[in-house]
């Protein structure tokens, strides 16, 4: 409690330290005093009288001396065990104001604080040694050094090393070498001797006793991954079989009908039945045709060829491009920022299509503005068309409200965009009907 002091400080040690003082001098000066008062006593009184108090003295000097000794040997094998870890010897204090006894009952409260300390840290490592241990991801801790100080058996199954002696070895000797390099959440394929797949690199560094420390984790990704593709696999066949059903019945029902009409008319078949049936076979095996390349674009998206080039520039080029309704370009600033210029301008191309499509329903215009805005370049195209249709799949792959659309444009889109570390919106206009794509991509360095 606040303004209390443990023994042998504050208050008591020093009225112990001025009684030991008076105890020993009190004998002297007393017996000092009765010879200043009788300056006639006998010389022999006077003598027995000096002699008695300073050997009064000196015993109390005596008892006090080996009562200090004996509390600073207590101190002293008090510290040697501390020195050693030994957190349970205590040493015997004893009743009253002696402040070497005060300064044992210090160090007893300093073996009790520090033997709870190693208790808490104990349990703590228990509880980390089981929870690594129950882990299914691979945990690897290396000192300064590159020396494995810590492997969970995880880690060890991995390599084969569930019997082996590892700690204090060169993590690259067992196949680490490519895992402890990765960057803290990247992506790493790497097969190691027991197992093959995708791995999650998560890295931590920490400094112990003045040394350097690094915890590398590696989450298999494989299961999760395999689960994903698996329904990615089921919702891909629901889709082909719904849009396959959808083209190949009608014109399985139209080359029946027409191949009753030429059983009933022969050569006399009526031209206009005929063609509007082979009409609507073209149209929807077109579409079909559509369809399908579609998910061909889609697969076939080339890797990012990634380099600095002015965004403007390559802005107002493809603003030049759209023809059917004018497009104002409204931006100044001069942006460079860090991409593949072929695909995001694939972007772009398509965003301005949507609006010009869009305009067109309305006589409207179209708008493109860019600008600078905390560390990205924002890009935005304004349509004066019939707005947004009411629906959240707007980047659902092939969800279309167009009659002849694929549904892949604002995919395309998304995909390049998120790939570039940026991101796509689409918003209808708040002051007049219409809708807006805002583009948002990191400016270089």
């Amino acid at each position: 409690m606040a303004g209390e002091s443990p023994p042998g400080f504050g208050p008591a040690p020093a009225t112990g330290a001025a009684l030991w003082a008076l105890g020993f001098i009190a004998p002297v000066t007393a017996s000092a005093f009765a010879v200043a008062w009788d300056p006639g006593a006998p010389p022999l009184v006077r003598a027995a009288l000096l002699v008695s108090g300073i050997g009064g003295s000196l015993l109390v000097g005596w008892i006090g001396g080996r009562r200090i000794l004996e509390s600073l040997r207590t101190v002293t094998d008090l510290l040697g065990a501390l020195r050693e870890g030994d957190y349970g010897l205590r040493g015997h204090v004893r009743p009253g104001h002696d402040p070497l006894q005060g300064l044992i009952a210090g160090v007893n409260e300093l073996s009790d604080e520090l033997r709870h300390g190693r208790l808490v840290r104990t349990q703590a490592s228990r509880f980390l040694a089981k929870t690594l241990v129950a882990l299914h991801s691979a945990v690897i801790v290396v000192d300064g050094n590159g020396a494995i100080r810590l492997i969970n058996p995880a880690a060890r199954r991995l390599v084969g090393a569930e019997r082996r002696a590892v700690v204090g070895l060169d993590p690259g000797t067992l196949g680490f070498a490519e895992a402890m390099a990765a960057a803290d959440g990247s992506i790493l394929s790497h097969r190691f001797a027991e197992a093959n797949g995708r791995w999650a690199v998560r890295r931590a560094t920490w400094y112990s006793d003045g040394r350097q420390h690094t915890l590398v984790l590696l989450h298999d990704l494989s299961a999760a991954l395999g689960e994903e593709e698996h329904r990615a696999w089921q919702r891909l066949i629901r889709v082909l079989s719904h849009e396959l059903n959808n083209s190949l019945a009608p014109i399985g029902s139209l080359a029946d009908t027409l191949s009753r009409l030429l059983e009933r008319h022969g050569a006399g078949i009526p031209q206009q039945e005929l063609a509007a049936g082979l009409e609507a076979i073209a149209r929807r095996s077109g579409s079909l045709a559509r369809f399908v390349g579609g998910y061909g674009r889609l697969a076939r998206l080339p890797p990012l060829s990634v380099q600095p080039f002015r965004l403007d520039i390559a802005l107002s080029r493809m603003a030049r491009l759209e023809q059917r309704v004018p497009v104002v370009v409204e931006g100044h600033d001069a942006l460079v920022v860090d991409g593949d210029e072929d695909q995001l301008g694939q972007v772009f191309i398509n965003l301005l299509r949507n609006a010009a499509e869009a305009a067109l329903l309305t006589g409207g215009g179209v708008s493109i503005n860019w600008y600078a805005d905390a560390g990205e370049a924002c890009v935005q195209v304004v349509d004066e068309g019939i707005g947004l249709p009411r629906s959240d799949s707007l980047f659902v792959p092939f969800f279309t409200t167009k009659q002849e659309g694929s549904g892949v444009g604002l995919t395309l889109v998304r995909l390049i965009i998120e790939a570039h570390g940026g991101s796509v919106g689409l918003a209808d206009r708040t002051d007049v009907r219409g809708a807006i794509a805002t583009v948002r991509l990191k400016l270089a360095s």
